[in-house]
């Protein structure tokens, strides 16, 4: 073989690998498959969550105002009263006596009365008639100032012994009014939900640092409330007399209606370390729970926002990125050779800006993912409103989460419709 020929074919074998490593270095890698749903017009519902425990907008604890024992117990747990029915008594016989006791006391003051005025009389007849001798200077002076005296002492005692009788006659009053709470009845009408007393136990009233022996609980169960506690992010959102469907654990095919009564205004429990800041919130049922008792569990959806055809995104889309701005606040974007001006992206070498980390979603344009900064509104379960940023149509990048959160501003990436039949385009969120 000839110098000629074997030069020949190194320089053809030259060309062949510099078009192999031409290929090689100016080649992309392939771009990531990514899942996109377009930007659509929805109806959009917010709400606000919380779990609590179901218990009566009326419930009264039913406590004695005397102490004693329980003589008689005409009630039971669970069983229905009306207002006014028999529920219990405590023994009478040590209020009966203290009455009796008052009322002999009233009648022997009231003797103790009719004396004193009997004296008084009697004293001021005899000052009538030592003044008449007084003044005709037939009687000594010491004997007509004696019966003065006297006559005053009179009207003191009469004074005293009718302060007396009015005393009496008060504590033999609160002595009656005791004996009246030995029987205890039922405030209103509802359901004995809690028993706490046995006939033949003693019952013990409250003091000024210690509560008194709760006999039982009657609750008005026609009307029900759930107490929920509301995260302090979203506390903000809720108000009075906003609509609420609440889930009770113990029904799960059924949702009643409710309205909010109660919005906390400082938050439950200590504040401090790492601890969560709930606020209670009360919603009251406006449906009938047949069978409701308190305690049972349950779920309340407030309704804080509603909004009738806006543009939405999937709420998996929204991601933070931080970015550079320009003077003009406009997104200053790397340099791409083979970027249009339909991608908005700069064709000219960057310049320095400030970085700052903005909400946004990757938009996918002429086959390149783009990063647009959005502002949005309420938040619906599975989509955000958007007011800024985003346009009907869009084709917006939903998952994988790993590819999203890689993602570079301007990549190439393919596309695939997102399969999730819950995810398209819809009038209601």
């Amino acid at each position: 073989m000839s110098v000629k020929k074997i030069l020949i074919g190194l320089a053809i074998v030259s060309v062949v690998g510099a078009g192999i490593a031409a290929n090689i270095w100016w080649s992309e890698p392939d771009a990531p498959e990514v899942q996109v749903e377009a930007a659509a017009f929805r109806d959009l519902t917010a709400t606000v969550s919380g779990s609590g425990a179901i218990r009566p907008a009326r419930e009264v604890d039913i406590s004695s105002n005397v102490m004693g024992r329980v003589t008689r117990l005409a009630v039971e747990e669970g069983q229905v009263v009306k207002a006014g029915d028999f529920l219990l008594e405590v023994d009478p016989q040590r209020l009966q006596s203290t009455v009796d006791q008052m009322q002999a006391s009233l009648e022997s003051s009231r003797t103790q009365v009719s004396l004193a005025a009997e004296d008084l009389s009697y004293t001021r007849q005899i000052l009538d008639r030592r003044e008449g001798l007084y003044r005709q200077d037939l009687l000594a002076k010491e004997l007509y100032d004696d019966a003065v005296q006297n006559v005053a002492r009179a009207e003191r005692t009469l004074q005293i012994r009718q302060q007396d009788v009015v005393r009496i006659e008060a504590q033999l009053a609160q002595s009656l009014y005791d004996l009246t709470q030995v029987i205890i009845e039922a405030p209103m009408d509802g359901i004995i939900t809690k028993l706490n007393i046995e006939q033949g136990e003693n019952v013990v009233t409250g003091t000024m640092n210690n509560a008194g022996t709760v006999l039982l609980t009657v609750a008005d169960l026609s009307i029900v409330e759930l107490e929920i506690e509301v995260d302090e992010t979203d506390i903000v959102h809720v108000e009075l007399d906003q609509a609420a469907d609440v889930r009770i654990d113990a029904f799960p095919d059924d949702v009643f209606a409710a309205v909010v009564t109660e919005v906390g205004k400082s938050p439950i429990g200590a504040i401090g370390g790492n601890q969560a800041i709930n606020f209670k919130v009360v919603v009251r049922l406006t449906d009938t729970v047949p069978g409701a008792r308190p305690g049972l569990s349950g779920t309340a959806a407030i309704t804080t926002a509603t909004r009738v055809e806006v543009l939405t995104i999937p709420i998996q889309a929204l991601i933070l990125r931080e970015v550079q701005l320009d003077k003009e606040g406009e997104i200053i974007r790397e340099e791409d050779p083979l970027a249009t001006n339909d991608l908005a992206l700069s064709l000219e070498e960057p310049e320095e800006g400030e970085t700052v980390e903005l909400e946004g979603a990757f938009v996918v344009r002429d086959g390149r993912a783009l990063f647009m900064p959005i502002t949005i509104g309420i938040a619906g379960e599975r989509y955000f409103e958007v007011l800024e940023g985003i346009e009907d149509g869009d084709e917006i990048i939903i998952g994988p989460f790993e590819i999203i959160r890689t993602l570079i501003d301007g990549e190439r990436a393919t596309t695939k419709s997102d399969d999730d039949p819950f995810s398209r385009r819809s009038s209601n969120d």
